[in-house]
């Protein structure tokens, strides 16, 4: 009796596994971080399929909250926040359909409407695909959708902001830095350890970013083979990000 359940239930599961595709899928993009102000009034995302498989991709802009910690949380459908940067989005195209291996660019363009205040949007570009059914398939299609949230700032104008280094302290083999933001915006840049004998970059940390939300960022660098050299450590914004602000300490 045993047997024959045993028989019974391998013979169950391999009809579910014959009539059920779980559709498993790579979609990658070219952007981690998208910026529009009137003078970047344009910037796009390259959207790529690596699947043998179309995908169904549409795009939305969702607001965001971020808490003190600088971490990213998505508002419910229904809230607005105050600081929403979908009002000032125009997105081209919404929707769309991605062959194997081929690509799709979406733009972004910035938009200002009467009576937004001057200062910086934040939100996500939440790209969100699935396999493209096949008509033929008579199994059932289980089609899992993948959402990239990509985070998007939009600054109405060139806004004020100062950068400084709060301390720079040697805590056995790591340089724990703190870095402060005073102002209206947020910044993205380069945080670099340097020999300041040769002007070496011994180490960095790329696409560092600190929001009003989050003013004083604490960052760490291994430097247990740095410790004999003459250090510098130099905070380089990213240009791409509407920023041009350098600033640099001397490691003592």
């Amino acid at each position: 009796m045993k047997k024959s359940s045993n028989k019974f239930r391998s013979f169950i599961i391999f009809i579910l596994l014959n009539s059920v595709v779980i559709n498993a899928y790579s979609i990658s993009i070219s952007a981690r971080r998208l910026y529009l102000d009137p003078k970047s009034s344009t910037t796009d995302i390259r959207i790529h399929n690596m699947d043998t498989l179309s995908q169904q991709c549409e795009v939305v802009i969702k607001d965001i909250v971020i808490n003190n910690q600088g971490k990213i949380a998505l508002v419910s459908n229904d809230e607005i926040t105050a600081n929403s940067a979908k009002p000032l989005i125009r997105l081209a195209p919404r929707r769309f359909t991605i062959g194997m291996k081929e690509h799709q660019m979406v733009k972004l363009l910035y938009r200002r409407k009467p009576g937004v205040k001057n200062g910086e949007y934040q939100g996500v570009l939440a790209i969100k695909c699935k396999n493209k059914a096949k008509d033929t398939d008579s199994r059932v299609n289980i089609a899992a959708a993948l959402v990239h949230n990509v985070p998007v700032i939009v600054r109405t104008s060139k806004l004020p902001i100062n950068v400084k280094f709060v301390s720079t302290e040697i805590i056995e083999d790591n340089l724990e830095v703190e870095l402060k933001i005073d102002g209206q915006r947020s910044i993205t840049g380069t945080l670099a350890l340097i020999n300041s004998a040769s002007g070496e970059i011994l180490t960095e940390l790329k696409n560092v970013s600190i929001y009003a939300q989050q003013p004083v960022k604490t960052l760490s660098f291994p430097i247990s083979q740095y410790k004999n050299r003459p250090l510098l450590i130099k905070f380089t914004e990213n240009s791409k990000f509407g920023g041009e602000l350098v600033i640099q300490k001397s490691i003592k």
